[in-house]
Parts: C-alpha cells; structure tokens; sequence
C-alpha cells in the first residue's frame, strides 16, 4: 500500500519534472483537469494539512501536470466542440428567449408583490413594540411564502417552456461531447496512466469525503 509521503514525493517530483506546464489533472476531484491558479505547491500543502489521510494517496496520485502534448490536443478538442456545438447553442438561446423573457417577468412581479405587501410592516417595524414585533414577523412570513409559491411557479412554467429546446440541444451536442470526452480520456491516459478519474470524480474516493 503507497503511504502518504510516497503519493507526495511522486506528485511533487512530477510537477518539478514539468515546471512549464500551466494546466493540471486532478487538481480538485471534481474537475478532470484546468488551469493552474495558483502555485501547485499550495494545492498539495492544503490536501496534506486540511484534507482527510484516507483521501491524501489518492488526491496526490491523481494531481499531474498536463504535458504541452495534452494541451494542444485539449485545446483542439475544445476548438472542435466549440465550433461544432455553436449552431445548437444558437439555436437553443432562439427558442429558449421567450420563455425566459416570460419567467423575468413573472418573477419581476413576484418581487413587486412581496415588496409591497411587506412596505407597511417593515416601516412600522422601526418603532415597534413586542406585540407588534410579532405581528411584523408573522406579516412578513405569509408575504415570503405567496413569493416563494409565485416565484416556484414561474420556474415551473419556465422548465416546462424550455424543455423541448433543452432536449433538442443536447441531442444536437451529443456527438460533438462524446468526441470531446474521448479525445480528453487519452490525453488524460497518456500523462496519467493510472489515475482513477470515473467521469465526476476519483473513484478510489470515500464517497462521504468527496469534497473539492
């Protein structure tokens, strides 16, 4: 079984192997990869002081510098996917502004009602006294359900709108994502040949302790 100070050593030794590269794998196990915001060493002290030792091995085993091969290869991939999924993205914003329009609108509304409902209540709350407090309290209560209730119903509605847009888009993008995946999966594979990257996260992770 790897320890700890091995999993560092190795994470360590990788990125000072590659102190050029600007984008990583497995930096947070909720993402596949992305670009360096900070310097790597900080990353790998806050795994080691904050994050539990069941899940040290496997975070450290996973972080790897993206090699400038894998860049380009993500950066077409990404290029490819942007380019042949913008005629559905276009076409999904086309569909979908009515509806959107529609639920501004409603909920603009929504929050008129509320202000206004509560604007007697809240200005009297100022020289309140204890039974009046109460009632301030129960007035502003019902006001923040009927909001909450329109509010739940404009997004409704708006879901209901959207959906035949929503699932043309993502029959449309389909192939275009599944070539992006797969040509991400072997530049992953290639610099990290035995990371354990499931598709949402690493898969020899507690699941109670996936946290980013």
């Amino acid at each position: 079984m790897r320890t700890i100070e091995q999993a560092e050593k190795d994470c360590r030794a990788a990125w000072a192997a590659q102190p050029e590269a600007t984008q990583g794998w497995g930096i947070h196990h909720g993402l596949e990869w992305e670009a360096l915001s900070k310097p790597i060493a900080n990353r790998i002290a806050y795994i080691l002081s904050k994050k539990p030792k069941s899940e040290q091995v496997a975070r450290l085993d996973n972080m790897r510098p993206m090699s400038a091969a894998s860049a380009a290869i993500v950066a077409l991939a990404q290029k490819a996917y942007d380019e042949a999924t913008e005629p559905a993205l276009n076409a999904y914003n086309e569909a979908t502004e009515p509806a959107w329009k529609a639920y501004d609108k409603a909920t603009a509304l929504a929050w008129k009602a509320y202000d206004k409902a509560t604007a007697p209540t809240r200005k009297a709350h100022d020289k309140a006294t204890a039974p009046t407090r109460k009632a301030h309290k129960e007035a502003m209560a019902l006001a923040w359900k009927a909001y909450k209730e329109a509010m739940a119903l404009a997004l409704n509605a708006y879901k209901e709108a959207i959906a035949p847009a929503l699932n043309a888009y993502k029959e449309a993008i389909a192939p275009a994502l599944n070539a992006y995946k797969e040509a991400i999966a072997l530049a992953h594979r290639a610099d990290v040949p035995n990371h354990t990257w499931n598709g949402g996260a690493f898969s020899n992770l507690p699941n109670h302790e996936r946290t980013p």
